[in-house]
């Protein structure tokens, strides 16, 4: 039992030294959806501001990568991972999680440029055509240092670029910073995804063979670039009536005209109103009622009495639109929003026409005959939700 015992405490120690030997610099990547677009909220990469004024990210996720190395460069060196050497990561999924309900999905991250600048002492050390890679807005230098921009055409697993420079007899200790990437983020469809702030994480090691390959290092103060992903989802949903306004009035077959001078007790009294909808995502529809029931429908009520008849309520949506997998056929809506009714465009519906179905059934009808010259109302409030 005590060898055990001390098994275990050895474990926890060499875990918890293996842990301390990781240092992380955390890359944020933050998006606006709209609609269903991600639109880029990320702060520009530093290197947007020194090539072509800003143009060569112009459309293009940048970020800074939070890294800073040294190494000793050396442009005459058999092994190339001496010059000045970058192998971008491949193309990699990472999971995205709803912060409030768990729900998972799966995004990628594809790498294309990537800048830095390059300190030396005697010679600079990068060259103006790189190996496997394109340069892209020139070489940038200052006082003992330059600034580079490299791009490559395959994404999905980079090349290592390498420069081209040559003739340096020094091996110069460079130091690497403002070290920053274009990548195409490729997230899935919006309208997947439930409400509520989602963040996914991918951890990117630094070392030879590793995520970010910089060649033979001497020191850098990060052994892990972690990026961190993060947005908000927030659907969105407009329905148009028509320009008459909100007020229903409820008739039966062949309005009142054809049914004032027969016994006969019409079999409903009803008002189909249109609608336009879009909506991108699912979204819930319910009923507040000014006179609710036990039964989850409206109540209608007699101005005359204390008498009451229920009213339903239904909607119609054209066939890009399903509930519970079925067409959305005058699906009946209920009060309170535990009884919504969950809707779902099957692609996103721009100005679709609909229709909503008010209606006191026939049994209904019969009661209110009974109160001649009785009228019956009441305030119905249909609600959409875009984000249920």
């Amino acid at each position: 039992m005590k060898s055990l015992i001390q098994g275990t405490l050895c474990l926890c120690v060499a875990a918890l030294a293996t842990t301390a030997n990781v240092w992380a610099g955390e890359a944020l990547i933050t998006a606006q959806v709209q609609g269903s677009t991600f639109v880029n909220t990320t702060p520009k990469a530093s290197y947007c501001n020194i090539f072509a004024s800003g143009r060569s990210c112009q459309n293009l996720w940048t970020v800074d990568l939070p890294v800073t190395y040294r190494k000793l460069v050396d442009v005459r060196s058999g092994d190339d991972r001496d010059k000045v050497y970058i192998k971008l990561p491949p193309r990699q999924a990472l999971t995205l999680q709803n912060q409030s309900t768990g729900q998972t999905a799966t995004m990628s991250i594809a790498f294309q440029d990537v800048s830095q600048r390059v300190s030396y002492l005697h010679e600079r050390v990068v060259g103006t055509r790189p190996i496997n890679c394109t340069a892209n807005g020139g070489l940038i230098g200052g006082p003992r240092y330059s600034q580079f921009l490299w791009y490559t055409t395959n994404t999905t697993n980079p090349p290592a670029c390498i420069s081209d420079k040559a003739g340096n007899a020094q091996v110069e200790d460079s130091e690497f910073t403002l070290s920053g990437v274009s990548f195409r983020p490729e997230f899935p469809a919006a309208a997947s995804l439930a409400p509520g702030r989602w963040e996914g994480v991918i951890d990117y090691p630094v070392g030879m063979g590793q995520g970010f390959d910089f060649g033979n290092l001497v020191s850098t103060d990060a052994s892990v670039i972690r990026f961190r992903v993060r947005f908000e989802v927030l659907h969105e949903i407009r329905v148009d009536f028509p320009a008459h306004g909100t007020q229903v009035e409820l008739t039966p077959d062949g309005k009142w005209d054809t049914n004032r001078n027969t016994s006969r007790v019409p079999r409903r009294l009803y008002h189909d109103s249109p609608l336009r909808l879009w909506a991108g995502s699912p979204f819930s529809v319910y009923l507040a009622c000014e006179y609710p029931s036990v039964t989850r429908d409206c109540i209608l009520q007699s101005d005359l009495n204390t008498h009451r008849v229920p009213a339903s309520v239904a909607i119609s949506l054209p066939g890009s639109f399903v509930s519970d997998g079925q067409p959305v056929a005058r699906l009946p809506l209920l009060e309170r929003v535990e009884n919504a009714r969950i809707i779902t465009p099957t692609a996103t519906a721009t100005n679709a026409p609909g229709t909503l179905h008010f209606e006191v059934d026939g049994a209904g009808t019969a009661q209110m005959q009974r109160y001649p010259g009785a009228k019956y109302s009441g305030a119905i409030t249909i609600i959409y939700d875009a984000n249920p």
